[in-house]
C-alpha cells in the first residue's frame, strides 16, 4: 500500500510545471490521497528521482521551503525555484503562492438546469474570474459561445453583446435559455489548475460533475452537448465509471447515441469555442446548429 501511495504521489508532484509550486495538501489530493499531507512529506523522502519527480516544486502551504528537503536543504531548493522563475517574497523568503501556486478550486456557479430543459451543454470548467463579464457559463468575453448562438438563432453574431459593448447580456441570455430549454454546467465540480489560468491542458480534474443528478433534475432532457476535447474527454470517463463502456467519442460535429441511467440520449461533440482553436466562427457555428 505504501509502494502504491508514493507512485500516486510521485505522479501528481511530476504534473507541477516548471516555475509553479504546490503544497503538500496539494500534493495530497491531486494524487488521489486528500488530507494525507504529512504523508506527502514521508513519501518524498523517498524520492530518488528528483529530476522526474520535481519534489523542489512542494512547499509548506505557507510558501515556506521544506525543512527537511532531501536534495540540499531549504537554501537549496530555493535557489532551484528561484531558477526556474518562481517568485519569492523578499520580506519573509517564502513563494508567492497567489503568483506562482498552482490552484485548486471548486466549480464557482451552480448548475443551469430549466426544468423542461431538453440540451445540456457540457464544457470543461470556467476560466478564472478575473476574465468573466458575467456570473455565467461562458462568461469570458473572448469565448465565441455566445456569437455562436447568436448566429445560428439571431442571424446576427451580437445578438448577446451587452449594451456598450462590453462583455454578454446576463439577462437576455438566461431569458434565451429558457425558453429554448438549454441547460449548462460542465463535465467537473473541482479541479487543480496547474499553471492558474484557464487552458485545459493544465487543468486536472478532481471531482466530475454529477451527470445522473442532472438529468434527473430535467425528465425531458435527451440531447448532451460537449463542447471542446476536454469535455469530451472527461464525459467519456463519466461513462466508464458509470459502467457504459466503450463508447467511442463522436467525431467533432457528429453524435453517439447512447443510455445513461434508463434514458437515451444523444450525445454531440462538438469544437471548442474557444478562440484558441483554430476554427473560423462560421464553420462552429454550421456545426453547432446541426444540434438543433
Amino acid at each position: 500500500m505504501k509502494d502504491d501511495f508514493s507512485a500516486d504521489v510521485f505522479r501528481a508532484v511530476a504534473l507541477i510545471p516548471e516555475g509553479r509550486v504546490g503544497s503538500y495538501a496539494q500534493v495530497a489530493e491531486l494524487s488521489g490521497h486528500a488530507g494525507a499531507a504529512r504523508a506527502v512529506g514521508n513519501a518524498l523522502h523517498r524520492n530518488t528521482d528528483p529530476l522526474r519527480v520535481p519534489c523542489h516544486r512542494v512547499v509548506c502551504s505557507d510558501g515556506s521551503p521544506a525543512a527537511g528537503y532531501a536534495f540540499g536543504g531549504p537554501e537549496k531548493q530555493k535557489e532551484r525555484l528561484k531558477a526556474e522563475g518562481v517568485i519569492f517574497k523578499d520580506d519573509s523568503g517564502k513563494v508567492d503562492m497567489a503568483r506562482c501556486g498552482i490552484v485548486i478550486e471548486d466549480h464557482p456557479l451552480e448548475p443551469f438546469l430549466p426544468s423542461d430543459g431538453r440540451v445540456l451543454f457540457l464544457g470543461s470548467f470556467p476560466p478564472p474570474r478575473a476574465r468573466w463579464s458575467m456570473d455565467f457559463f461562458y462568461p469570458n468575453p473572448q469565448n465565441d459561445f455566445w456569437r455562436i448562438q447568436g448566429l445560428n438563432h439571431f442571424s446576427d453574431a451580437g445578438h448577446f453583446i451587452a449594451e456598450g459593448g462590453k462583455g454578454f447580456d446576463c439577462g437576455k441570455i438566461q431569458a434565451f435559455c429558457r425558453e429554448k430549454g438549454l441547460a449548462f454546467f460542465d463535465t467537473a465540480s473541482r479541479v487543480c489548475r496547474l499553471k492558474g489560468n484557464a487552458s485545459d491542458e493544465f487543468l486536472v480534474i478532481l471531482r466530475p460533475a454529477d451527470i445522473s443528478g442532472m438529468l434527473e433534475a430535467m425528465p425531458l432532457c435527451n440531447t448532451i452537448v460537449t463542447t471542446g476535447g476536454k469535455s469530451s474527454e472527461e464525459f467519456t470517463a463519466i461513462l466508464d465509471r458509470k459502467g457504459i463502456a466503450g463508447i467511442a467519442q463522436p467525431p467533432i460535429g457528429g453524435y453517439a447515441d447512447i443510455r445513461i441511467d434508463g434514458r437515451d440520449i444523444r450525445w454531440w461533440r462538438m469544437p471548442s469555442s474557444s478562440r484558441a482553436y483554430p476554427m473560423k466562427l462560421q464553420d462552429k457555428a454550421a456545426l453547432y446548429r446541426k444540434v438543433f
